[in-house]
């Protein structure tokens, strides 16, 4: 069956069910492309799923491929009027008064699509494409409870082990990104790659683990419907811990840019007193100071990202911790070379 409205551009590809599932089966996913408009990898590659039924077919769930911010990606701008990957609060999704700009309604109408975001109705798994300016390679955001979501994030690094995790804010209980209104979701953040840039590496990486997941996806519901096999593992995990202004004058304007020792290098050790920023002199480097009582070793991502300016953060640090999954055994392996 194929789906089309005029209001949001997408496909769904609806394959039978296993019989008598239960209510812990996988059986609606999203695709979600266009979420910041010049994101283009992922508008790309959503389009070609769109065009590509043929790749949806023998699953045992339904797929369907969307382009969320269709304005934007019209413009080729991150965003019209406000960030929609900060529109899903729940109680701004709620409120119907919270209609203010574009991105606030678009988020409104999505939710009614694939939501509504806190209820039995809602999505079970939601895969959002973005691309990132920042070096972070494949990176895997979710909630930090998501246990579906972690066990596909083991099963691609196992075919792919530059593939990152981090976790959303542990200390909320809600997230105003996309994916976060599915019962799992994640966003598959891919760079560097810059704006309005279809980088060939980086969305033949993208595409082959966004069906890799896919065929996880089966092999848990393959393991559900005959009880198993599973196997215990633990993922590598950035946990976020806190973000990181540029160094600012008094009347707040950049007073220093990231620091060449420390661009590109997302994900490495970030120590007390290591080159963080450079001075606007060109020559004075600006060491990366941290709280008295921050010990613990952190790991900086986002590095200097482009989108990230207007929201002053110059990075974001995580703790690294290894989370114990279950993962369903003899998963589909997608060929990745």
């Amino acid at each position: 069956m194929q789906r089309k409205t005029a209001h949001f551009p997408c496909l769904t590809f609806s394959i039978g069910h296993f019989p008598g599932q239960g209510s812990a089966m996988i059986k609606r996913v999203f695709i979600t492309g266009g979420t910041h408009g010049n994101e283009a990898c992922g508008v790309v590659l959503a389009k070609h799923f769109m065009a590509s039924p043929e790749l949806f077919s023998g699953f045992s769930f339904d797929t369907t491929v969307m382009l969320t911010n269709v304005a934007s990606i019209g413009t080729n701008t991150r965003y019209v009027e406000e960030d929609m990957n900060r529109c899903f609060f729940k109680a701004d999704l709620d409120d119907p008064t919270k209609t203010a700009t574009l991105e606030a309604r678009r988020a409104k109408e999505l939710n009614a699509v694939f939501g509504p975001k806190g209820t039995s109705a809602a999505a079970d798994f939601i895969i959002d494409l973005h691309n990132t300016t920042a070096a972070t390679g494949v990176a895997l955001m979710m909630s930090p409870t998501d246990e579906l979501g972690h066990a596909i994030a083991a099963h691609l690094i196992a075919l792919d082990p530059s593939v990152k995790v981090c976790n959303w804010n542990a200390t909320q209980a809600d997230w105003p990104m996309l994916p976060s209104v599915g019962k799992h979701g994640m966003t598959f953040e891919v760079g560097p790659v810059p704006w309005g840039v279809v980088d060939g590496a980086v969305y033949k990486q993208t595409r082959r683990l966004v069906l890799a997941a896919l065929d996880y996806v089966e092999a848990h519901n393959a393991a559900l419907a005959r009880d198993g096999p599973w196997s215990s593992s633990t993922v590598q995990v950035h946990s976020f811990v806190r973000s990181v202004d540029y160094p600012r004058d008094a009347s707040g304007e950049l007073a220093g840019v990231i620091h060449p020792q420390l661009q590109g290098r997302d994900f490495g050790r970030l120590a007390r007193g290591d080159p963080a920023f450079l001075a606007l002199d060109g020559q004075t480097t600006i060491p990366y100071t941290a709280p008295e009582e921050e010990v613990e070793e952190l790991f900086p991502f986002f590095i200097n990202e482009a989108a990230y300016y207007e929201k002053k953060t110059a990075f974001m640090l995580a703790r690294r911790i290894d989370r114990p999954v279950q993962v369903a055994k003899q998963s589909p392996q997608y060929e990745l070379s």
